[in-house]
């Protein structure tokens, strides 16, 4: 496996993030976690899709080795789409592949439709472009700032015990063993209290002004991937995919929400395959 560069990138709102890099030739690939995980969650996929171009791992605000500030402003959506421009965007028009799951995925779709014509391409992993309907999206706002009150309330231990038994990760409890179950939690347990409960405050779904109108002008190629077992979000990758004019979806058999975990082989070669047929068709 190719060592990894590891450096620490100043954004403009003075938040101090950590990137991790496969060194490559050609255009880059930029992977983006998700909610309780770091940019080492992605690491097996980029280094399966990246087919030896550059591969490089964010740890987004609040998680990983990132700072966690205790004021909410740089976890909002706008912010962290600010924050991540500023590493991506020294590459020029056309060259950066973006890749982001679930929490990352919704950064990768923010990004997208920020900058709709800026991709080489877009792939979301079982995320979705934001809540339409303003009643629904004010329901989840509400969970989402409870649930952040419960983690500071009951301790970063207990709250990651409870998120992986949520029924969204079923799949995944089966399809880990015992160590990777064991590893998965050492790695979220990594995480601060605070930089995760103002992740849920500010960059949960709830907060996320939805972008599935911007994504009508997405001028990318995007790859809409969902687990077959998670059935929401084959239903968000549908939308997606209908939504984008160069959109299409792709689904792993066997699989739930959790993909980078309970699949990343799957999920890597559809990654590479979709980043080839971009390289082979160039942008639409």
């Amino acid at each position: 496996m190719t060592d990894v560069i590891v450096h620490r990138h100043p954004t403009p709102d003075g938040t101090v993030l950590t990137v991790r890099t496969l060194p490559g030739k050609g255009n880059p690939l930029v992977l983006l976690h998700g909610f309780t995980g770091d940019g080492t969650t992605m690491q097996a996929i980029g280094e399966d899709a990246r087919r030896g171009r550059p591969a490089v791992m964010i740890d987004l605000i609040g998680h990983g080795d990132s700072e966690a500030p205790s004021t909410i402003e740089p976890y909002r959506m706008p912010s962290v789409v600010d924050q991540v421009l500023s590493i991506v965007g020294s590459q020029p028009y056309g060259t950066v592949h973006l890749a982001g799951y679930s929490m990352g995925g919704r950064v990768a779709l923010s990004m997208a439709a920020r900058a709709p014509w800026y991709f080489a391409s877009v792939t979301s992993i079982s995320s979705t472009a934001g809540i339409e309907d303003p009643v629904d999206r004010q329901a989840r706002y509400d969970a989402d700032q409870a649930r952040a009150d419960h983690l500071e309330s009951i301790g970063l231990d207990a709250f990651i015990d409870e998120w992986l038994a949520l029924p969204m990760f079923k799949p995944l409890g089966a399809a880990l063993t015992e160590p990777q179950r064991e590893a998965t939690v050492a790695q979220r347990l990594r995480n601060r209290t605070i930089g995760l409960a103002n992740s849920l405050r500010a960059t949960g779904t709830g907060s996320m002004p939805p972008v599935w109108d911007s994504l009508a002008s997405l001028r990318s190629p995007l790859l809409a991937v969902a687990g077959a077992l998670d059935g929401a979000y084959v239903d968000h990758a549908s939308h997606l995919a209908e939504v984008c004019p160069f959109g299409t979806q792709a689904t792993v058999a066997d699989a739930g929400h959790a993909l980078p975990l309970e699949d990343p082989s799957a999920v890597a070669t559809l990654l590479g395959q979709f980043l080839e047929s971009c390289d082979e068709r160039g942008r639409p």
